[in-house]
């Protein structure tokens, strides 16, 4: 199994190091081709209107959506809302799971903060990094909410995709990635 993680912009090696640390084969994916050798995809936080251009700009969107068809994807932060159904700004998102963001929910850069999470199948609080984090709004009542923040979800998943909110790479805690990579390995 090799994860691949998205490093046309944002916090790509973080997302690499912590599955370095834990012995998880991966690659930073700098072109459309790289999707057909990795069986997950990493979409890190970053600036979303960039990240989005960059993929129009090497025309990764047509092979993200045949992708995202069959595999797995998981998107921190700016990569939530670029999966995201609708933004709460002028953006054509991707449409890969039924939410709506709203970007800089919680305020821009010097409002980010540390604080603890609880994720349903963590028995102990995570500590959530919110960097200029975004709001979900669920758009359907199929997803599976697997964490709230002060009564908003910022831990989604459908059948092959999550969204976080807030940085789980910015831990040492594996616990996320290491649900993600549970998710990939159901279908192998």
């Amino acid at each position: 199994m090799v994860v691949g993680i998205l490093a046309l912009q944002g916090d790509y090696s973080l997302h690499s190091k912590i599955l370095d640390d834990n012995n998880v084969e991966n690659i930073l994916v700098r072109d459309p081709r790289q999707l057909n050798s990795v069986n997950g995809l990493i979409i890190p936080g970053g600036e979303s209107t960039v990240i989005l251009k960059l993929l129009n700009k090497f025309n990764f969107i047509p092979a993200l959506d045949d992708f995202s068809k069959k595999k797995f994807i998981y998107g921190t932060c700016a990569g939530a809302i670029i999966m995201s159904s609708r933004a709460n700004y002028e953006m054509k998102t991707l449409d890969y799971i039924k939410i709506e963001s709203c970007r800089n929910f919680w305020g821009s850069q010097i409002n980010s903060f540390i604080d603890n999470v609880n994720i349903n199948f963590i028995d102990k609080p995570f500590k959530g990094y919110f960097i200029r984090a975004p709001k979900f709004k669920i758009l359907d009542k199929k997803l599976d909410v697997l964490a709230l923040y002060k009564d908003n979800p910022v831990l989604i998943r459908n059948n092959r995709h999550l969204v976080s909110s807030f940085h789980p790479e910015m831990t040492c805690d594996f616990s996320i990635h290491n649900y993600f990579i549970g998710m990939i390995k159901n279908e192998i």
